[in-house]
């Protein structure tokens, strides 16, 4: 994923790895307590197989990216999550969550249009078990590192 990344949007590549965003971001930094308590949280989900693929777009908006499933199971842990009293006053989220792995968003609608063609062929697709959630966090250049990971039950 990351290959691809780099390839057809550099911009977004640079930022972090290849990913799945779950949760709203948190209002501010996290704590030692409410880290136990997401860890808490997390602990009682168990692990599920995600699917990802096939290619697909949410235009108007630009941007290319793989369709993630089960949306239910995703559904369940990000509720819980998001349940955590460290989310109050998180900002609302725009859109109704939609689990999917970016490959392109610093592109044109008509970028996005062409990579849909350019990558239905070869957009990869499969599965891999989820068994923790991580933790991370921009630092000023907006590059997302890894801070702590959520272990599934």
């Amino acid at each position: 994923m990351n290959a691809i990344r780099e390839k057809v949007d550099a911009q977004s590549a640079s930022g972090c790895d290849a990913h799945i965003s779950l949760t709203l971001p948190l209002p501010g930094p996290l704590r030692e307590p409410q880290c136990n308590e997401l860890k808490r949280i997390a602990s009682t989900i168990q692990p599920f197989t995600i699917h990802y693929g096939p290619l697909m777009n949410y235009l108007p908006h630009p941007g290319v990216c793989l369709a993630i499933e089960p949306q239910d199971k995703l559904d369940l842990l990000r509720t819980a999550l998001e349940a955590a009293p460290v989310f109050e006053g998180a900002p609302q989220r725009r859109y109704p969550f939609s689990a999917h792995m970016t490959l392109a968003e610093f592109v044109t609608v008509d970028r996005s249009k062409e990579l849909m063609v350019e990558l239905q062929d070869t957009a990869p697709a499969g599965d891999f078990l989820c068994t923790a959630v991580s933790y991370a966090v921009p630092d000023e250049n907006f590059r997302f590192t890894e801070r702590g990971r959520l272990m599934l039950a």
